[in-house]
């Protein structure tokens, strides 16, 4: 004996409906089989919305009509392939006169009991099994109806009936003899009471009167037909990576549907796992997708946590008191209240001093929990042993699931790092003893961001990074050309970067789907002026990314100063801009405090060597003890190479000219020139020391003689250039007839921070960088007396956004802290 449970999508038209048939057709070649069926998909809503109408006096004629004609379609589209169309019209005729009387009695006494209520939901299910009753019929394979409300016997709540499972095998028994019908067919979602009163099961009740019929009938195998290939390792409406589990026990089958997967409702185990009863769930669209097999001896999964699931619409209930403090039976009381209210509790956790009690219920449920609480404790909370009830709403619960998680170590570390990561608060923990779950409660619009980063974290599927980019001229430009260039060798390792704002001193442009590369300047260009860094804050807090990361390749001080704030909305940032680490040493430590705050990271490797390792290595020599004593070298790779070309006769306007024309220079070359660029990364890496020290403090020497005019517009000053040309190239040749050579030297050190011209000897180190390089030597305590040394390529927006690349891969790829 198998059992056949097909949802509301698989009987969802005429399609669907042949589809079913052809299934059924092939299974009753090798074994009896019984189909369990649901309403055509959005009937059962329909029917429950329209007795809601009904009661409150509003017209039902619409709603009456749409549930006639959606089963006459789909009759008369089969009706070639029937033998007579007419009794088929006759049946569903007879469930619409039925329902309209139902609904004409609900709008005359203004009230719809349980009782009607759950005869009148089930007309959905009835209606559809005419429709395969009658396709059945015709390819000969001799249906036998199942009246639910003669073997499903239950009592209780006519909306949340308890099956009877003796009186159940009992009614069962007939059919499932050996020589009982070889096809039988039966309506979802309710049964009857011992006089065959209507009484539903409840959400999922037609999976679950498939269940209750397998376990009576002692069937080999329960298939539930869905819309999906299986149960997944997360709601891949939410997780778009996850994937179908090929098998999971039926301990984890029901913790995932318990904890709100859709695919299978808990009750639905129960029966199949008392009588081991193996559950295969299927996708009814593809039947040739094996789909997932749920059985008491699953194999042992590849990862410790099988899936993820996520319940939403959840309510923190807390009660806290001293006066609860080793109370016996405070805990009772609570749980007693919530029972006598009717409140099914989803979660429980308790502190550990007993002073407090916490416990989620479903929040439509929330107000009468508070007020069954506030009952029971009354004469507590007027003498002060019990404090104000508190209630926490826009919740939700997000479990992992997994019989590998027992005896694991670093399992909920991972967990709950993962949700740190996306800056996801906790607002309680809940682990069952069985050790193969663990619940988080978070707000519920954090949840998709977080379980689409856990799951990352625990199967290594593909991670989305949103970017949010400032600055799009010569660095950000190139930024964008490498990520796309990159983007299919980051995929395949796991990471998605998805570029979903850019702005420029002008436009902006959001896309929070992400913003196609091939396209970004023409979507720049239609972008709107309000697109600011206001609006990416604002995307920030409500879209609520999983990896947000405000990447800034502007100069612009007014962005730099907009740091914390970009971090207090939750965004991660990585710049290229020098201005916040060298700015006021307040506006320094504000970064840091609000990162640390709120969990961000802020990386700015490019500030000082763009794209070489200085700020990293500078940070590694600390943490790991090391005392540095100086730091000494070329920290512009601009002044490099301009500097080069001088040695080799070319006037000194012209070389600026050239590296400006290479975007080797700061969008204002005098930043160069001048030694104010310089000075800045000096003064970054004197603060990296642990200095406090300003931009002011930094002895400069510009490159350009103290009486030249540097004031006044670029295009000014280029022009009054060439007149200090033949001064500069003297000075040139008469150190190059010396043995010498002019370098533009940074250097920190106990005599404090310095920048500006120096004569090297050739046989210096520093007198072979030239060209566009930088080189920079660390005297440390271990690097004594041989200083370590970085030496590259530091000019051109090439190195530098692949510097700005690197920070956004380290913060993706690297932990939070």
């Amino acid at each position: 004996m198998r059992v056949m449970k097909f949802g509301g999508t698989s009987v969802g038209g005429t399609a669907q409906i042949r589809r079913v048939v052809d299934l059924v057709e092939q299974a009753r070649k090798d074994t009896r089989v019984m189909v369990v069926a649901s309403a055509v998909t959005g009937i059962t809503n329909l029917l429950v919305d329209t007795a809601r109408l009904a009661q409150e006096g509003g017209a039902v004629d619409a709603a009456l009509s749409r549930f006639e004609q959606t089963h006459l379609s789909i009759a008369r589209e089969l009706g070639g392939e029937l033998e007579a169309l007419a009794p088929l019209e006759l049946g569903l005729a007879a469930i619409s006169t039925e329902l309209r009387g139902l609904l004409q009695g609900v709008g005359l006494l203004r009230e719809c009991s349980p009782s009607v209520l759950a005869h009148l939901s089930g007309l959905g299910e009835r209606a559809s099994c005419l429709l395969l009753e009658a396709l059945m019929s015709a390819r000969k394979l001799s249906p036998h109806a199942v009246e639910p409300r003669h073997v499903l016997i239950c009592t209780g709540d006519p909306l949340q009936a308890t099956p009877r499972m003796d009186e159940i095998r009992a009614r069962f028994a007939p059919l499932r003899d050996a020589s009982g019908p070889g096809l039988m067919l039966m309506p979802g979602f309710f049964g009857g009471d011992e006089r065959g009163k209507t009484l539903s099961l409840g959400r999922g009740g037609s999976d679950y009167s498939a269940a209750l019929a397998a376990a009576a009938l002692d069937a080999r195998l329960l298939e539930i037909w869905t819309d999906v290939d299986g149960i997944f390792s997360a709601d891949p409406r939410l997780v778009p990576e996850a994937f179908p589990l090929a098998e999971v026990s039926f301990e984890e089958a029901m913790e995932l549907a318990y904890f709100g997967a859709k695919v299978l409702h808990p009750k639905t185990i129960a029966p199949a796992r008392e009588r081991g009863i193996p559950v295969r769930v299927c996708n009814s669209f593809r039947p040739e997708h094996p789909g997932t097999l749920v059985t008491d001896s699953a194999a042992p999964p590849d990862h410790p946590v099988r899936g993820l699931s996520f319940l939403r619409d959840v309510a923190l209930i807390n009660i806290a008191g001293a006066g609860l403090k080793g109370v016996p039976g405070t805990a009772a009381r609570v749980f007693a209240s919530m029972a006598r209210t009717g409140i099914s509790v989803v979660l429980i956790t308790q502190g550990s001093s007993e002073c407090s009690i916490s416990f989620c219920v479903q929040q439509s449920e929330s107000d009468a929990a508070v007020r069954a609480l506030e009952t029971e404790f009354e004469v507590e909370r007027e003498a002060g042993k019990v404090d104000t009830i508190e209630r926490q709403g826009q919740l939700a619960v997000l479990s992992i699931v997994g019989d590998g998680m027992r005896h694991r170590v670093g399992v909920a570390g991972t967990f709950f790092s993962g949700l740190a990561d996306v800056g996801c608060s906790i607002a309680a923990i809940a682990q069952g003893s069985s050790e193969r779950s663990i619940s988080a409660v978070i707000t519920e619009a954090d949840g998709p961001r977080a379980m689409a980063h856990v799951h990352h974290r625990y199967f290594g599927t593909t991670e989305v990074v949103e970017l949010l980019v400032a600055g799009v001229g010569s660095v950000g430009g190139e930024l964008m050309r490498q990520i796309r260039q990159q983007a299919p060798h980051l995929r395949a390792q796991g990471v998605d970067l998805r570029v979903c704002a850019i702005a420029n001193s002008r436009k902006g442009v959001i896309e929070p789907a992400g913003i196609p590369l091939e396209q970004w300047k023409e979507k720049l260009e239609a972008g709107t002026a309000s697109a600011s860094l206001d609006s990416f804050r604002e995307q920030a807090r409500e879209k609520r990314p999983g990896r947000p990361i405000f990447v800034d390749c502007t100069s612009s001080e007014d962005v730099a100063l907009a740091y914390p704030s970009l971090l207090a909305s939750g965004l991660h940032v990585v710049t290229a801009n020098k201005k916040a680490n060298a700015g006021r040493m307040a506006h320094w430590r504000a970064i840091r405090e609000t990162a640390s705050r709120h969990q961000r990271r802020f990386l700015y490797e490019t500030n000082v060597g763009a794209a070489l390792p200085v700020i990293d290595t500078l940070k590694n020599m600390l943490r790991t003890g090391d005392q540095v004593h100086r730091i000494e070298g070329i920290l512009s790779g601009s002044l490099s190479f301009i500097l080069g070309l001088t040695e080799q006769g070319v006037p000194l306007s012209q070389a600026v000219g050239t590296a400006m024309e290479k975007r080797f220079t700061e969008p204002d070359p005098r930043d160069d020139l001048q030694g104010t660029d310089v000075a800045r990364k000096v003064l970054i890496l004197a603060r990296e020391l642990g200095r406090e020290v300003e931009l002011e403090q930094v002895a400069l020497e510009s490159l350009l003689p103290a009486d030249f005019d540097a004031d006044g517009p670029l295009d000014a000053f280029l022009e009054r250039l060439p007149s200090i040309d033949a001064a500069f190239q003297r000075r040139v040749e008469r150190l190059r007839d010396e043995g010498k050579v002019l370098r533009y030297v940074g250097s920190v050190g106990q005599e404090g921070c310095a920048v500006g011209l120096k004569a090297v000897p050739l046989e210096n180190p520093l007198a072979a960088v030239k060209g566009g390089e930088n080189a920079l030597s660390f005297l440390s305590e271990r690097y004594s007396p041989t200083p370590l040394v970085i030496r590259g390529y530091g000019a051109g927006a090439a190195v530098t956004a692949s510097g700005v690349l690197a920070d956004v891969l380290r913060l993706v790829e690297g932990p939070l802290t």
